[in-house]
């Protein structure tokens, strides 16, 4: 990764829990690492996965594609998935990817992931929502089987009021649960806000649920909905989150990780922007072991699959257990 704050997060927290820690975590552009430094020795890998920075096809951006330096790093996943060449891959990007250049874009990674019919390659959209993620996030994945098994979609779990789903959408007043008031000494890591002047405190308080502020462009979050999209932000300014739902304030980083499905154990390196940088960044963990035990299920045989309680126990979201 080229950024060092993401970097020192895997590593911090490497150890936490069984089941995380962090083998090697390095500080490079990809375009100057080759696979022999990612890899320690000749074995064969069962998985890699990844995807570009995002921010060269998102809708909140300026949609520049291959124009954008960031887009061109779409082919060098392609190299590293060339010269690896694992059992399962998975490629993660904005639902932008999907529109952007006509589609002609979406077509022609599909068909190149296919390394020339090495991989069974299937597309899958996911609104993350439908998933018992409390924040609607739209997001496309593309996952290749050399052993011929096509990886069908996952079916939603969760839905407007049980129409489409066995479970009711979690919310943010679901993600808020149990925090304690921001900068007040507890356990939990990064939950300072920014100071905000009073005319600003004015404008959050007239805001209604749902409302986005003209000046800072935020919204003011809804308390029985989903959160609205946790974004990045520029390269200049770093990423915002949005307006609380009750206090006349921005949500703190913790409380977007909160709806980005992190655990409060889980600790970022760096302040503010840094943050909330990385959490934007991220695929929500908790939608990242539903996907994982979808494909080991489905491309690598396993006999079960966990639920998403058991997944919630597992990774310690307390926070979503009702």
């Amino acid at each position: 990764d080229i950024d060092a704050f993401s970097c020192k997060t895997l590593e911090i927290n490497s150890g936490k829990r069984p089941f995380y820690k962090c083998k090697k975590a390095i500080l490079a552009d990809i375009t100057k690492i080759t696979v022999q430094d990612l890899l320690e020795d000749n074995k064969s890998i069962d998985l890699i996965i990844g995807g570009p920075p995002c921010q060269a096809f998102s809708v909140f951006g300026q949609r520049k594609g291959l124009n954008d330096p960031r887009g061109n790093l779409v082919w060098e996943y392609l190299r590293i998935l060339q010269e690896i060449q694992p059992t399962v891959f998975v490629f993660e990007n904005v639902a932008g990817l999907k529109s952007i250049h006509n589609g002609e874009l979406y077509v022609e990674i599909i068909k190149s992931l296919a390394l020339d019919g090495l991989y069974e390659v299937s597309a899958h959209h996911y609104q993350l929502a439908d998933f018992g993620i409390p924040q609607f996030r739209d997001r496309v994945f593309f996952i290749g089987t050399k052993n011929g098994k096509l990886v069908p979609p996952m079916e939603p779990t969760h839905g407007e009021l049980h129409l489409f789903a066995s479970k009711p959408y979690r919310t943010v007043t679901d993600a808020l649960r149990f925090l304690p008031e921001p900068g007040q000494l507890s356990h939990v890591p990064n939950h300072i806000g920014r100071k905000h002047s009073q005319r600003i405190i004015d404008r959050y308080l007239n805001l209604k649920h749902g409302e986005r502020d003209p000046k800072t462009r935020i919204n003011k979050l809804h308390p029985e909905r989903p959160s609205f999209t946790i974004i990045v932000g520029s390269d200049k300014g770093g990423g915002k989150g949005h307006v609380h739902p009750f206090a006349p304030r921005e949500v703190t980083p913790r409380e977007s990780a909160r709806m980005q499905a992190f655990p409060d154990w889980w600790e970022f390196h760096g302040t503010g922007r840094h943050v909330i940088r990385q959490v934007g960044n991220a695929v929500p963990p908790l939608f990242a072991a539903q996907l994982a035990e979808h494909i080991k299920f489905h491309a690598f045989g396993s006999a079960y699959k966990k639920s998403y309680e058991e997944l919630v126990d597992i990774l310690g979201l307390d926070y979503l257990i009702t």
